[in-house]
């Protein structure tokens, strides 16, 4: 009888899933071109989607039979279609980083922006910014200095955790870690702000710390596109690896995993993934943490094969909507994402560390 029930709520639990990826799929589908139409200029959603139709699979036709006004495939296609694209890629990314991270440390509250990948990728970006290096130019400058702070943040907070752990990923030493850093990485950025000299630097430094899209275009799409898809692909093959991680390190080794390699290497990409976003957003908070657990709530399963692929679908729409509320709430004073982000996320660490108690021993 037992195995039965168990039986039915499995297939039930798999159906679900099933269900849920081309759910999610089309909602995405439908959030990009909804929040395209959403703007200081808002135009018709079946004009927005007329006009991605036609440069995508007419080569233009309708647009020059005069079936829309210029300006409005101005709009649509060059300044808000790069936009919500690239919201989709660091959606994904930071989601899918997020999952993979709280996987690596058996740790629900764990995020690139709780433990100072993210703080760590803003202060090598500030480096750039204020103090341009004498090798590479532009955006390819301010991405690898972010993530020479990305990959020195992580491996700070992993050594420091194992050792104010005895050796063990603990929750509470980890989330202390990550406090420390994120401290340290910010005092950094502080103090370049507090060197430099041109005032359109520092504003631009000011302006970054709060995340944005803005700077979106189809020229910087190339590269974090690579990496999202790249991360995707690899985090979603090493799911197995991740699920049997969550075991604990004792039960992985003893399947034959070299858990300090893979758990390094781990950390590696998705710094490499993160600081690729970070460093054209800026800071954009709690995504990586948020979804996941709506991911996991939604499936039913703790899956990791399931749920990082899940994890980018719905954080791409997720971070897009977002940015949409970011430009539309004050008319045409944009809000930065980050603070939306950071309203919805707060509260949600809030809510986790009271649920699973990590005020106490660890």
């Amino acid at each position: 009888m037992f195995p039965v029930k168990a039986g039915a709520k499995t297939r039930r639990r798999s159906l679900r899933q099933a269900l849920l990826f081309p759910a999610l799929a089309f909602f995405l589908l439908f959030s990009i071109v909804y929040t395209i139409s959403i703007g200081s200029s808002d135009i018709p959603a079946m004009e927005v989607f007329g006009i991605l139709k036609d440069q995508l699979f007419q080569g233009g036709r309708e647009l020059a039979q005069g079936a829309w006004p210029v300006s409005h495939y101005q709009i649509v296609w060059n300044i808000r279609l790069p936009r919500v694209l690239f919201g989709v890629l660091c959606g994904a990314g930071l989601s899918l980083c997020g999952a993979v991270m709280q996987a690596l440390v058996l740790n629900p509250i764990a995020d690139p922006y709780v433990l100072g990948i993210s703080s760590g990728a803003s202060a090598g970006a500030a480096w750039a910014l204020l103090m341009p290096l004498p090798f590479f130019n532009g955006q390819y400058q301010t991405t690898l200095a972010a993530m020479c702070g990305a990959l020195l943040s992580s491996f700070t907070v992993y050594f420091m955790a194992r050792a104010a752990g005895g050796g063990r990923l603990r929750p509470v030493s980890l989330l202390l870690s990550g406090t420390a850093v994120n401290a340290v990485m910010s005092a950094v950025t502080s103090f370049l702000i507090f060197l430099a000299k041109s005032p359109e630097s520092i504003a631009a430094v000011y302006n970054w710390q709060m995340g944005s899209l803005a700077s979106a275009q189809w020229a910087t799409l190339a590269f974090p596109c690579a990496a999202v898809c790249s991360g995707l692909v690899i985090f979603t093959v090493l799911g197995s690896r991740l699920n049997l991680l969550m075991m604990g390190d004792e039960d992985a080794a003893a399947m034959g995993m070299s858990v300090k390699a893979f758990r390094t290497m781990m950390f590696f990409l998705c710094s490499v993934l993160v600081a690729s976003l970070i460093s054209v957003t800026g800071l954009i908070g709690f995504v990586g943490l948020v979804v996941p657990h709506i991911v996991r709530i939604l499936s039913g399963t703790s899956n990791n094969r399931a749920v990082l692929p899940l994890s980018a679908l719905f954080g791409g729409a997720y971070l897009i909507w977002a940015d949409a509320i970011a430009r539309s709430a004050f008319g045409s004073a944009e809000l930065p994402i980050g603070i939306i982000t950071a309203f919805v996320g707060a509260p949600f660490f809030l809510y986790l560390m009271i649920r699973k108690k990590y005020g106490g021993t660890g």
